[in-house]
């Protein structure tokens, strides 16, 4: 069973654009277990720490606005992301790192989750953003589909 994730850092980004709005990323870590619940060692907490900011940074760069999650798991060899606000808490567009190179799997899977949801692949529209989120968040009720 894995342990509880330990707030690292938080960065307070402040708007830099018109229309934008200020942001709070958590950068968290959740140590791995034993089988008997201690702390396993992690020898990719470095790696995936710094593949998630990557990410993070890619994801914002491209598609400002949007509150992203990512997650690195190099030991399974697996990153993921989503929209928490959209896909809450257990859905996620995940690519493996052995088959699909990460900036095309970013690319890929960035784009098809804003497309199902009908919102734009730029700057962040909070009229379609409130709309997605009315009809499809699976935050609050978790039994709602990812638009197809």
């Amino acid at each position: 069973m894995p342990h509880d994730p330990v707030e690292v850092r938080q960065q307070v980004i402040e708007k830099d654009t018109h229309g934008g709005h200020d942001t709070i990323l958590l950068h968290k870590y959740e140590a791995p277990s034993t089988p008997d619940s201690g702390v396993a060692e992690d020898s990719y907490k470095e790696a995936d720490s710094l593949l998630a900011q990557r990410m993070m940074e890619w994801l914002r760069s491209r598609y400002p606005g949007f509150l992203w999650c990512a997650i690195s798991d190099l030991a399974q060899g697996i990153v993921k992301f989503n929209i928490p606000i959209l896909m809450g808490v257990t859905d996620w567009w995940v690519i493996n790192l052995r088959t699909t190179e990460l900036a095309e799997g970013l690319v890929e899977g960035a784009g098809q989750i804003l497309e199902r949801y009908r919102l734009p692949r730029g700057r962040f529209e909070l009229g379609s953003f409130l709309d997605a989120r009315e009809k499809h968040s699976k935050l609050v009720v978790q039994s709602r589909a990812i638009p197809e």
